[in-house]
């Protein structure tokens, strides 16, 4: 089997098994709750009840699994980045992915947060009620409501970025950056 260097990559070791999985499961699942927040517009109020009801409890397994990956990167180190990476890339990565993090923590605790001011208590598909952390309070209710939709944009975007930047560093770069998260 040849090695990196054999290989002419530049990527060098992946990450763990376990932080691939963490990776993809939070982004398939953020993906997926954004499109359900986005498309539910315009249904009918059972349907849109019912949407909703799927995208708290998938925002609430969200934080659940990235306070998991949290803990996990903190006691496995990531691969480190190629060495030929310009330092603005090298920067740009840290940012995002701090951002990541802060989002992933922040959007679903906006909408806990939302919920339980709005009285509205968040069913975990069925299992069990996330219990709520706030007092009923329409006024928090409705800063919230709008700070939680900004989150959503904020991820929306990240999102976007993060997606553009592995598709150029696969296509174009060529630097095999891609292969240390890629799950097969």
């Amino acid at each position: 089997m040849a090695t990196n260097a054999e290989a002419g990559t530049t990527a060098g070791p992946r990450y763990t098994k376990v932080a691939i999985w963490l990776h993809w499961l939070i982004g398939l699942a953020v993906v997926a709750n954004i499109g359900l927040a986005m498309l539910t517009e315009g249904l009918p109020r059972d349907a849109h009840r019912a949407a909703m009801g799927v995208h708290k409890a998938l925002g609430m397994a969200i934080l659940a699994l990235t306070l998991l990956q949290l803990l996990w990167r903190l006691t496995h180190r990531a691969p480190p980045l190629p060495a030929a990476m310009p330092s603005w890339q090298r920067w740009t990565s840290g940012l995002v992915h701090f951002l990541f993090y802060a989002l992933l923590i922040l959007l679903p605790l906006s909408g806990w947060v939302w919920m339980s001011a709005a009285d509205r208590p968040i069913d975990f598909f069925g299992l069990f009620t996330i219990p709520s952390i706030a007092a009923p309070s329409k006024a928090v209710a409705d800063v919230l409501h709008d700070r939680h939709e900004t989150l959503g944009l904020m991820m929306l975007a990240l999102v976007a970025l993060h997606i553009v930047a592995a598709l150029k560093h696969q296509f174009i770069d060529r630097d095999r950056l891609f292969a240390r998260m890629n799950p097969l």
